[in-house]
């Protein structure tokens, strides 16, 4: 970080600090990270995604290399992550690795999430290892064909494990140590008694770590068949006929640290807000400063501080959970699969 970047985090913890002690929205600093999406279109129909299950209202588009070039210059020096991705396959934009390069040249750390099905395209691998991606998380919920085609809905898990090898040897091949393979986990009862083999075949396939994230779910209908029977690997727990998350604590940093930025440029406060309720402004049509800073944030933040999480993308929110990301020590002990029965290879 240089000292700009510095001296922006210093401002921003200091007025998130006094906002939530005044309860009133001081805003002195930009924000340090950025979650931009670079499409929300998808090539899968995975249920517990609203973009898969055909719930998002919003328009469907992909942002292009000039409009995130703008972003880039609009959004300020003092920028230090950029996510890209929310709701889509950021694949299927074919400028990806062009935007994580114009990123990356700016000494910005870049993270891209995708379902891995697009890795084994022609020159996908050499590509996102040139443009000097940081890290790339790709998702497999499942060890065999039949568990991971229970969620990922159209897709092919022998694709993904393919994907993660090439990308692997692309990245030996030009002697380079990024992006890191990350492959991430969401636990679910068809699926949890594979948790076990996890990282063994993770390692197997090219990843350098494992991440256990909890599931996600929108509607008290889909806890009954999706979330796992182990309590240690689920975000919500049950309170009379209705499951509810577990939250440490109710404040929200996001409001003073990040944002996200949807792929025609709508800025809304964050990846929650899924068809853009919560619309700040158009980054291609105000100056971000202004968004950022104006009346429309500082209504939400004021809300926040005062009322707090009553608006439906606040209570369902991962800010402040206690199970968000699972660590090894916190596994269950739980039976491996059945004897015989086949684990996918490449």
């Amino acid at each position: 970080m240089n000292i700009r970047s510095y001296w922006n985090f210093g401002l921003g913890a200091l007025s998130c600090l006094l906002s939530h002690l005044l309860r009133k929205p001081v805003v002195w600093g930009l924000p340090t990270s950025v979650m931009i999406e670079p499409t929300n279109r998808c090539n899968l129909r995975c249920p517990l995604c609203p973009t898969g299950a055909g719930t998002l209202t919003r328009p469907v588009g992909e942002m292009t290399l000039s409009d995130f070039q703008k972003i880039l210059d609009a959004i300020g020096p003092q920028l230090r992550r950029i996510y890209l991705w929310n709701q889509g396959e950021p694949l299927l934009n074919s400028v990806l690795p062009e935007m994580v390069r114009l990123a990356h040249q700016r000494g910005i750390y870049t993270v891209t999430s995708t379902n891995g099905q697009l890795l084994v395209r022609e020159d996908t691998a050499k590509q996102l290892v040139q443009s000097g991606l940081d890290a790339l998380i790709v998702s497999i919920d499942g060890l065999t064909p039949e568990t991971y085609e229970v969620y990922r809905i159209g897709g092919k898990l022998e694709n993904v494990v393919v994907g993660m090898q090439m990308l692997r040897r692309e990245r030996e091949a030009q002697r380079r140590s990024r992006p890191k393979i990350i492959l991430q986990w969401l636990p679910m009862k068809h699926n949890e008694a594979e948790l076990p083999l996890l990282e063994a075949k993770a390692a197997e396939w090219g990843a350098d770590s494992v991440e256990v994230k909890t599931t996600q779910i929108y509607e008290q209908e889909q806890a009954e068949q999706f979330l796992p029977r182990a309590p240690q690997l689920s975000r919500y727990e049950r309170h009379g006929g209705r499951w509810e998350l577990r939250r440490k604590r109710d404040s929200c940093r996001r409001l003073w640290f990040s944002c996200q930025i949807d792929w025609d440029g709508t800025v809304v406060p964050c990846c929650f807000d899924k068809d853009e309720t919560l619309a700040m402004g158009n980054i291609h049509q105000r100056p971000f400063a202004e968004i950022w800073r104006g009346e429309k944030y500082q209504a939400f933040r004021r809300l926040l501080l005062t009322r707090g999480r009553v608006l439906d993308i606040c209570c369902n929110c991962t800010e402040g959970l206690e199970t968000l990301y699972i660590s090894r020590h916190r596994l269950p002990a739980l039976p491996a699969r059945k004897r015989g029965t086949s684990l996918a290879t490449a």
